[in-house]
């Protein structure tokens, strides 16, 4: 893989950071949220769009961008097939083009992880094996990729981890294919702790193994903070996760080469029954735009 880390398809270009977000899911219950979050005085930089929610009515997606005050965004996103050898046809290449127009989006997120094959889909994401034929894969799919999404792609660390096959543990794979294709990469921290329902992870090394200038987007989760201490809920494993991936985050901002665009935080599936108070979602964005020195006033709706 030398050969191809040393040569990378373009150079690796990083935007100004933006600030921080939420993962927005089209459900009535996340509008409420926004709204609540703007009457207490909170807002958001950007933000995050599953695309899958958005497959058929893709215009859709900038009505419900205008309803939170039309700000930057970035999509999650699979349908890029970025792990196959199949290759999305070219419907589905125009189709989230035109998502990415619609939604103000400065750049995709794929994991680096496969969905099955053009004709058989999985149902969920499966781990990437680390090995060098894969490994290239993910590259040459990348760099065949160049321009067609309309805005960079980025690849996103795997949660579902159960052994390691290749000479490449998640981590390892994701620095060698980020390098590889000269992309950026999305940091979730939010899978580190999903991988640990599988198998025991190093998160050490699987930190360590990230080069940090190559880190536009971090994913943290955001529980309900009384949820979180509840006793009868005994969910104190979770507590102690969201505060290793607080403290981690604080860490890696020590660290000088690590300027990311954009922080997200995750909601829908961060532990707790219920969604963060809108109060505890504002507080944790402000957090995140310090730790940025982002404060990118973006205009919301009221």
């Amino acid at each position: 893989m030398t050969d191809l880390i040393e040569a990378p398809a373009r150079r690796h270009t990083k935007p100004d950071p933006i600030g921080a977000g939420f993962l927005y899911h089209c459900a009535p219950r996340f509008a409420d949220l926004y709204r609540a979050l703007v009457e207490c005085g909170g807002r958001i930089d950007m933000i995050e769009y599953l695309a899958t929610h958005f497959g058929s009515d893709v215009e859709y997606v900038a009505e419900v961008n205008r309803s939170l005050g039309d700000p930057p965004s970035t999509l999650h996103c699979y349908e890029y097939m970025i792990g196959c050898v199949d290759r999305p046809d070219e419907r589905t290449i125009t189709k989230l083009r035109r998502m990415a127009e619609l939604a103000n989006c400065q750049y995709i997120g794929e994991h680096v992880g496969m969905m099955g094959t053009g004709e058989r889909y999985s149902g969920t994401f499966l781990q990437p094996f680390g090995t060098d034929e894969q490994t290239e894969r993910f590259i040459d799919n990348l760099r065949d990729l160049e321009g067609a999404p309309g805005c960079p792609l980025t690849i996103e660390n795997q949660s579902q981890v159960y052994n390691q096959v290749g000479p490449r543990s998640i981590c390892e794979q994701v620095r060698d294919i980020a390098l590889g294709a000269d992309v950026g990469i999305l940091l979730s921290l939010s899978n580190f702790i999903i991988a640990e329902r599988f198998v025991s992870m190093d998160r050490e090394r699987e930190l360590a193994a990230i080069p940090l200038d190559h880190v536009w987007q971090v994913h943290l989760p955001l529980g309900r903070a009384e949820e979180l201490n509840d006793p009868g809920l005994g969910l104190d494993w979770r507590r102690e996760e969201q505060r290793w991936a607080n403290s981690t985050l604080e860490q890696l901002f020590r660290e000088p080469s690590f300027k990311p665009v954009s922080v997200i935080f995750e909601i829908e599936d961060a532990g707790t029954p219920s969604h963060a108070r809108p109060e505890e979602l504002r507080d944790a964005l402000d957090w995140a735009r310090e730790l940025l020195g982002a404060d990118t006033e973006v205009a919301v709706a009221s």
